[in-house]
């Protein structure tokens, strides 16, 4: 009977920023936006030593002929930088100054749900990217070595 291989680095990185983010999202629906933003800051956190771990120990072992340059990478990790900054601050700002009632909490709680969609968008495509080709053209030992400590590895 076949077996489904156990995730790789990637893999495992990508699921724990993964459900960091779902904690966020949680509180977000529960317009619990002090705990939200809380959670936010600690995806935020994680997702920025992610980003450094790539670019420094990961993307200059890109080889030659890879199916996407390391600069396609790096590209992505600044737009994801930048909306996750741009996120950020609106669920800041609703974390500062409480919605006045229920109707504004909705609309607060639909804003910022609005607002994850792109982020989300991208994330989920630039690790669809990574599982599919940098997973499988990095050499193991490099990637082991990338992640080595790093919590979920």
């Amino acid at each position: 009977m076949p077996t489904t291989p156990a995730p790789g680095h990637f893999e495992r990185q990508h699921e724990r920023l993964d459900a960091l983010l779902l904690a966020h999202l949680l509180d977000v629906a529960g317009a619990d936006f002090v705990s939200a933003l809380q959670h936010l800051q600690q995806w935020h956190r994680s997702l920025q030593a992610h980003i450094a771990i790539e670019n420094s120990r990961l993307l200059p072992h890109v080889p030659e002929g890879a199916r996407w340059a390391a600069r396609v990478y790096l590209l992505e990790h600044k737009r994801i930088a930048l909306l996750a900054e741009e996120y950020i601050a609106r669920v800041q700002a609703v974390a500062r100054q409480a919605p006045p009632d229920e109707t504004a909490r909705r609309r607060a709680v639909l804003m910022l749900l609005d607002a994850a969609h792109a982020l989300r968008h991208v994330l989920e495509h630039h690790h669809e990217r990574e599982h599919t080709a940098l997973a499988h053209e990095l050499p193991e030992d490099v990637q082991e070595a990338a992640w080595r400590g790093v919590e979920g590895s």
